[in-house]
């Protein structure tokens, strides 16, 4: 449920929308603390940090640079709330994530074109690619890896 949590308040942050439930924001911020412990993900510590300074009264800014590496955090908690709940956890492969929401499991990244441009693929470690090209009616093209393949 945190989880679930941590995913509403990163999607309002990435929408420039103030969260400002205070209980909400802590239990955010500790259910990502518990995915960093497990992850070891630097983005996943930094949110964590993030929404304890708004929990604690503190404000952030973002520029649109934030506001979409919130949404693109969303994204990987969301994958990671999925494999929780429904046992993937450990079992490789990707989630795939649409319009913010997880829609299932596949065991490697392929076939674009079963999935609409602009889904988002999550691999157990929170890499990232976004299918691109193609429409909604015909599927994607490709996957494109996201930037952080390049850190």
């Amino acid at each position: 449920m945190s989880l679930q949590i941590a995913v509403a308040v990163l999607r309002d942050q990435a929408a420039g929308r103030p969260f400002t439930n205070q209980s909400q924001l802590i239990a955010a911020a500790l259910a990502l603390d518990t995915a960093t412990l497990e992850l070891g993900n630097q983005d996943l510590m930094d949110a964590a940090a993030g929404l304890r300074m708004l929990a604690s009264g503190g404000t952030l800014d973002l520029a649109q640079q934030g506001c979409n590496r919130a949404a693109h955090l969303a994204n990987v908690v969301s994958a990671i709330c999925w494999r929780k709940d429904y046992g993937y956890v450990g079992r490789a492969g990707v989630v795939i994530v649409s319009e913010g929401k997880a829609q299932g499991w596949v065991n490697e990244l392929r076939n674009p074109e079963h999935w609409q441009p602009g889904c988002v693929a999550v691999d157990e470690s929170g890499l990232t690619w976004t299918a691109v090209g193609g429409n909604a009616q015909d599927g994607a093209m490709s996957w494109r890896p996201n930037g952080e393949h390049q850190a």
